[in-house]
């Protein structure tokens, strides 16, 4: 298994991965907690939750992302699970060489986590998703630049 970035602060994708045999982990594939459907406004952070300095949960970047989140929370009560649970199952559908690693604080959420195995997701549910979310819609960066900056060394 590696991380998304070779020691030569090269981006590994997928189809590099497969070619050479090795497992992709896919790192917070619940941006963060806003695909749990728990964040609905800014204020919703505790005053010391390290998101708040976040590129992706500041102004107006934030209001896109929630946006992205309610398309998701539409096809997830369409299908009968939660959000979370939605991303997970379209991460699993990618193949069974990725694998996700949601972090998680309570039981409830592992098991709901968990549960993301038994979601049958159609070609037409992935081709959904996909035009919803497709790959790289994400509005800010993923960290703070000093950060950023911490990742590419």
């Amino acid at each position: 298994m590696v991380n998304q970035h070779s020691p030569h602060g090269d981006r590994l994708d997928v189809a590099t991965c497969r070619e050479l045999g090795i497992g992709f982990v896919a790192y917070s594939p619940l941006g963060r907690g806003f695909l749990t459907g728990q964040i609905k406004q800014f204020e919703d952070l505790p005053p010391d939750d390290y998101r708040r300095q976040s590129p992706r949960f500041q102004g107006e970047n934030f209001q896109k992302n929630l946006e992205l989140v309610r398309k998701i929370e539409e096809i997830a009560a369409r299908k009968g699970c939660k959000p979370s649970q939605l991303a997970l199952a379209w991460v699993l559908a990618q193949g069974e060489d990725i694998v996700p690693i949601p972090g998680t604080k309570r039981r409830q959420y592992l098991l709901e986590n968990a549960a993301a195995v038994d979601i049958v997701l159609t070609l037409e549910d992935l081709r959904e998703i996909d035009e919803v979310a497709p790959r790289g819609v994400a509005a800010g960066a993923r960290y703070p630049e000093a950060m950023m900056n911490l990742v590419r060394q």
